[in-house]
């Protein structure tokens, strides 16, 4: 497996979705590459942070976010209803 792939897995193995076989070179690659071990752990913790972020919908949203990013988000949220 190389990292390109390992990415492409990625959400698929935190999900549990992946074949046992898939899983086992997934996590062998793991074994061999901190890089994607350090990649997978900020993943789990952008997820986490997202999840944290989004869990108040009728928060305020701090001034600091740039007015773009926020009709952005909205714009996104909308398509996926």
């Amino acid at each position: 497996m190389t990292c390109k792939e390992f990415i492409d897995f990625l959400m698929a193995y935190l999900d549990g979705e992946l074949e046992a076989e898939t899983a086992r070179v997934f996590e062998e690659h793991m074994k061999l590459c901190p890089p994607c071990v350090d990649y997978l752990e900020s993943y789990k913790v952008t997820v986490a942070l997202g999840r944290k972020a989004c869990a108040d919908e009728d928060a305020e949203v701090p001034p600091e976010v740039p007015e773009g990013l926020v009709k952005a988000i909205l714009a996104a949220r909308r398509k996926e209803s």
